[in-house]
């Protein structure tokens, strides 16, 4: 059988070499979705970016990429507008035919293997709208992973790092194929973008970026509070995310703070890991009375590295994510499958991947919310069934179960045309 040759889009995981908020949940989508295509007998997978030098260092760096051949796309287009330029000044002219020179010579230093533009039968993108080049050809067929409608729903035209999702807005389309990663965001397109058909998006199980797994090591465990400043005499709240309004973080502090304040737990705290938020503090003033003196409840530890993650959400008592909008909501699922209970909101598609394994709240209600902290924290056995559930629906998450979908439809599709 033909094996399929599939371009994919390897800027987002040209991120791998960095330790902050690029590192995001649609990174590690885009990673383990090509460690997992690359195992398919299937596919010849080849790799396209517009940073080409970049995706170099990426290819030589990483052993798991060290076959992978590349599309010199930017090259052959930018040299191709060099020489086409008609440049009335000598000078300038000369310096076209320079820069012409030198990047063919570079072409040929950093790739050796090409595949070319006519050997391409799909394109499949984790994230950005197809490039123009690709979407002009009615031969190969095209695919993009679609994540939600934010930008949409909260109006992000003004902010500039957005602009890559209003050139996918405008480049969806009835004939190119999608998957998404919730029925919740599949139905939301749909709603918001009707040039896309129901029938040609197709919802794919997500997972988590690293194989998290519950760890019973307290020595460990203690060793990594210690790491970002956690007492090993506390117990914890844990919760994972950025400040963006829709995460809804206030909402949780405040009410952990009156869950506290309640029942007079003096040994609790509320960790929070993410990027450093700036002017966080004052947000919190703004919005908690008396704060000041309550403070030392709760510990921002910044960004976590990926291999202390399973031991921080092991070490938890339960994991609190109100969000109100989620695409997927990935690290609900990676608490699940360290064995953290969750409490989460009943909204958008969070409801999807916790199903009865946790407790979901209105993410407006106080008063449900505070309850399910008590809920979690003073009925053992319900904890316990929650922790039990939760690491056994993580088993239908996996990145293989997510290739297994793509490579079905991405086959059936070429072989059926």
């Amino acid at each position: 059988m033909k094996k399929i040759n599939v371009l994919y889009d390897a800027t987002l995981v040209c991120n791998i070499n960095k330790k902050n908020y690029t590192r995001s949940g649609i990174f590690f989508v885009a990673y383990n979705v090509l460690l997992e295509l690359l195992k398919r007998e299937d596919f010849n997978i080849y790799l396209y970016s517009e940073k080409p030098v970049k995706l170099k260092q990426v290819i030589d760096r990483y052993k798991e990429f060290n076959r992978c051949r590349v599309y010199k796309s930017f090259f052959d287009n930018y040299t191709t507008a060099l020489a086409k330029r008609n440049t009335k000044f000598g000078l300038l002219k000369f310096l076209d035919s320079l820069q012409v020179s030198f990047i063919k010579r570079l072409n040929k230093f950093y790739f050796n293997h090409f595949v070319s533009f006519n050997d391409i039968d799909v394109y499949f993108s984790p994230m950005y709208a197809v490039p123009h080049f690709i979407s002009k050809s009615c031969r190969i067929k095209k695919y993009v992973i679609l994540h939600d409608t934010i930008p949409l729903v909260n109006d992000y035209r003004k902010n500039v790092s957005h602009k890559w999702f209003y050139n996918l807005i405008k480049s969806l389309n009835s004939t190119d194929k999608y998957f998404a990663n919730s029925e919740y965001t599949k139905q939301d397109f749909i709603k918001y973008v009707p040039e896309v058909k129901p029938e040609n998006i197709t919802v794919i199980p997500l997972s988590t970026g690293k194989p998290y797994f519950k760890l019973n090591d307290n020595m460990y465990i203690n060793q990594i509070k210690r790491k970002y400043g956690i007492p090993t005499d506390k117990k914890y709240i844990f919760s994972l995310c950025n400040l963006d309004p829709r995460k809804n973080l206030v909402f949780a502090i405040k009410n952990f703070l009156s869950f506290v304040e309640k029942n007079k737990l003096d040994d609790f705290v509320f960790v929070l890991g993410g990027s450093h938020f700036k002017d966080f503090e004052a947000i919190l003033n703004q919005n908690i009375k008396n704060l000041g003196e309550k403070q030392n409840k709760i510990l921002r530890i910044g960004y976590v590295e990926d291999d202390d993650m399973p031991a921080l959400y092991s070490g938890g008592e339960m994991f609190v994510y109100p969000s109100l909008y989620e695409g997927f909501g990935i690290p609900v699922l990676e608490a699940m499958k360290c064995g953290l209970p969750v409490i989460c909101s009943n909204t958008t598609s969070l409801p999807e991947v916790i199903g009865d394994c946790g407790i979901q709240i209105n993410p407006y209600s106080d008063e449900e919310m505070i309850n399910a902290m008590e809920k979690m924290y003073y009925d053992r056995d319900f904890r316990a069934e929650c922790v039990r559930k939760g690491l056994e629906r993580a088993k239908l998450f996996t990145w293989k179960r997510c290739a297994d979908v793509i490579t079905e439809k991405i086959t059936e599709d070429f072989f059926n045309a």
